[in-house]
């Protein structure tokens, strides 16, 4: 994929997804702002990238701080120019019965995925406007997000469908811009947050962290758990030219889990 010329933004990519599509992006030729809460992390990354021969920062910020996020942007732009494709893909979770969700629960995760989502897609859109010359902004949500009956929380369920509904709207309103919208909708991905929510599980149940992965496993038709490569190839599609007249869209990587 050639994406020469352009700037990525991309949330939460220290590790994991957003790591993952940062260097697909910076193999095509993108610069790359590599924004995270850990700031080692989102150096190393960046750092690792420009040995690619593209120019590369990073920036740490909490992504819930509506301020920190404008500056986010003003310092990419820079930086680096512009910002033409958007992988917002910062998050979190954590497993807590239905019963126990608390109001600060519901607050921190909110906060950071609906909250700091919508706010970094309007902080970029109205970027893009100003850059008049079209862009990609790609959201990171979740099958919970579509009502997969077995998600860690209610609450993140709830964020992910609001991150659903966000990108139907902001598609919806970006597209005379030339800007398309499109939402990612993983399953089980073998990440770092994977593995904290089967190390508290495994305390709770019992059971081998492995023991539980295997249970999860049982619940993919193709029978495995998604990479971060297999997230991230679909965010280099959605932000290339292959689909241009793809918009406000949630697509499932998720090994059939649901199927609609």
């Amino acid at each position: 994929m050639d994406f020469e010329g352009k700037v990525a933004l991309v949330t939460g990519g220290g590790r994991g997804i957003g790591k993952a599509a940062a260097t697909k992006f910076a193999e095509g030729g993108a610069d790359i702002v590599i924004a995270d809460i850990d700031p080692h992390t989102a150096k190393d990354t960046a750092e690792g990238l420009s040995a690619l021969g593209v120019r590369a920062v990073s920036i740490s910020l909490d992504i819930g701080d509506i301020g920190q996020i404008e500056s986010m942007v003003y310092e990419a732009v820079s930086k680096l120019g512009s910002v033409d494709i958007l992988f917002n893909n910062a998050g979190l979770t954590r497993h807590i019965s239905f019963f126990d969700i608390e109001e600060d629960h519901w607050d921190q995760i909110n906060r950071v995925n609906a909250k700091g989502a919508f706010f970094c897609m309007q902080k970029v859109a109205n970027q893009m406007v100003k850059q008049a010359r079209g862009g990609r902004i790609i959201n990171t949500a979740s099958i919970a997000g579509k009502g997969y009956r077995r998600t860690s929380n209610a609450a993140y369920a709830a964020s992910k469908g609001a991150v659903i509904a966000m990108t139907h709207n902001a598609a919806s309103v970006m597209a005379e811009y030339d800007v398309n919208v499109n939402a990612i909708c993983p399953g089980i991905v073998q990440t770092d947050m994977l593995a904290n929510i089967l190390s508290l599980r495994s305390t709770e149940l019992g059971a081998s962290s492995e023991e539980l992965k295997a249970l999860m496993t049982e619940e993919i038709p193709l029978g495995r758990p998604n990479d971060a490569e297999d997230v991230a190839a679909l965010a280099v599609f959605l932000a290339g030219p292959g689909s241009r007249n793809i918009t406000g869209q949630a697509f499932n990587v998720d090994g059939g889990m649901i199927m609609h």
